[in-house]
């Protein structure tokens, strides 16, 4: 039997509302880069990151960032939405 302990625990609870909050702020690709910085540190504390993981989650961080910089996410107009579920893993649906 083992134990896994965590300190600081980092817990991910996203919402649609949450979402938009951060697109209408405007840092949603920086609060994306943000929580893959926590779960590359998570996985790195377990010791089940190798070093190319590790350049790519550092390199997709960078491409966060650059977008952050360069973009803004518009709205969908019209019949361009899809209607989804609020709730579990949004990615999925």
């Amino acid at each position: 039997m083992y134990t896994l302990s965590f300190e600081p625990a980092y817990i991910c609870k996203d919402s649609p509302e949450r979402l938009d909050f951060h697109i209408q702020s405007g840092d949603y690709f920086s609060f994306l880069a943000t929580k893959l910085g926590f779960l590359e540190e998570a996985v790195t504390r377990c010791g089940d990151l190798s070093g190319e993981e590790k350049d790519i989650a550092k390199e997709l961080r960078h491409d966060l960032r650059y977008i952050q910089a360069h973009y803004k996410i518009q709205p969908r107009g019209g019949d361009e939405i899809q209607d989804m579920r609020p709730s579990g893993n949004l990615l999925s649906k």
